[in-house]
């Protein structure tokens, strides 16, 4: 299958500019400051659905215009809800206008927190927060424009279009170089649409099974091993 990648509309680019300026950027500390993560659902990923994004993933990675190394300079970031981490070049495998050492943003309109009087929800397209200090390998779109903004931002790969128009979301592409233990995350029945996040809290990644982690973790190894530190 031949994978094209595509930014997203224009509208939809101008909308998450405004996003970044005007706006008091809070971290996720700010939200979990009582440490009760039980109030916090995130989405494990179905096995099924899970399976067919790591072979399209497998694929059409490779092409992503920004391949890079990154060490992690902070927290998460919440601007009105949306998502982003600082973090720093550390090796760049494809894509131009990003050097070694240089920082900027990284965003995804997938990474936000969700507040309500029922429940609070931390979405990460089925990838835990990144950890400060580590080094990750991320697939990246491209910069967009920001209002306010004193280094640049760059936003992750998210998905493909299909060549039968459909759109595909992928899960978050980005892979910790260093070794972390996951477990499913099952569903327990509390809510709807998700789980309590410290089932997972520890994870990398936000599997429903065992054979959709383990399938995972193989796509890692190989993305890993093709692109080293």
């Amino acid at each position: 299958m031949k994978a094209k990648w595509f930014l997203l509309p224009m509208a939809a680019l101008t909308v998450a500019a405004a996003v970044y300026g005007g706006y008091i950027r809070t971290t996720l500390t700010d939200y979990t400051e009582e440490g009760n993560w039980e109030e916090y659902q995130v989405a494990p990923m179905p096995e099924a659905a899970g399976m067919e994004k790591v072979r399209t993933m497998r694929e059409c990675l490779p092409s992503a215009p920004y391949i890079l190394r990154v060490e992690v300079l902070g927290d998460l970031e919440l601007t009105n809800g949306t998502g982003q981490q600082k973090v720093k070049v550390a090796q760049v495998y494809a894509g131009e206008d990003l050097e070694v050492g240089q920082e900027f943003y990284l965003y995804s309109y997938a990474w936000w927190v969700s507040l309500s009087e029922n429940y609070k929800s931390l979405e990460r397209a089925y990838v835990n927060v990144l950890e400060v200090g580590r080094e990750y390998l991320v697939f990246v779109n491209g910069e967009i424009d920001t209002l306010n903004s004193s280094i640049p931002v760059y936003r992750c790969m998210e998905g493909v279009m299909l060549p039968d128009g459909g759109w595909m979301d992928f899960m978050s592409p980005v892979f910790c170089y260093d070794n972390i233990e996951n477990v499913p995350v099952e569903y327990t029945g509390k809510w709807e649409s998700g789980v309590t996040y410290t089932q997972g809290r520890d994870n990398e990644f936000f599997g429903a099974t065992d054979k959709l982690i383990e399938a995972w973790e193989q796509l890692k190894a190989e993305m890993l091993q093709r692109y080293p530190r």
